[in-house]
């Protein structure tokens, strides 16, 4: 994948000055697999939104007073959020792609991809979430919370 990055930068810095032009195909086999560098500082360069499609509510027979709620989140690369924090725990399962993460304790961003999953406790913050990949990610998110809580909150 690091090959494939650097191969395409040199081409795009060499090919102008030749004038001439190239294409390169990136296929799913060959970037399914890899796992983002969450610790770089590079720039990300593409930009796009977090969609939330929503998947399930439901009341807990069991639990009253708490709701589990499930979304599919859409994750371009490049995406990012913002620092939030949830009204419940959280466990999130990344169905294709990559993503990055780090909540409060985490020393740092940690990579998950397709088939991983991560677990927020009550109380934590997401301090991020990008995707530094170069295929678009879906995670789906499920949260048990009280009841009509406000499910995503910003962190000040």
């Amino acid at each position: 994948m690091r090959m494939l990055a650097v191969t395409t930068a040199l081409l795009g810095l060499v090919m102008p000055v030749l004038g001439a032009c190239v294409h390169v195909t990136v296929r799913e086999d060959m970037v399914k697999e890899d796992t983002p560098d969450c610790d770089s500082r590079a720039p990300v360069t593409l930009t796009g939104q977090i969609q939330v499609t929503p998947v399930a509510s439901h009341p807990i027979a069991d639990a009253p007073g708490k709701t589990l709620t499930s979304v599919l989140l859409t994750v371009p690369p490049g995406a990012k959020a913002n620092a939030h924090r949830h009204a419940g725990v959280v466990f999130g399962y990344v169905l294709e792609g990559s993503v990055c993460s780090q909540i409060t304790g985490d020393s740092g961003m940690k990579p998950y991809k397709a088939g991983e999953s991560f677990f927020e406790p009550p109380g934590s913050q997401h301090m991020a979430f990008t995707n530094r990949g170069i295929v678009t990610a879906r995670v789906l998110v499920t949260q048990i919370a009280d009841t009509g809580a406000q499910l995503n909150m910003p962190v000040q």
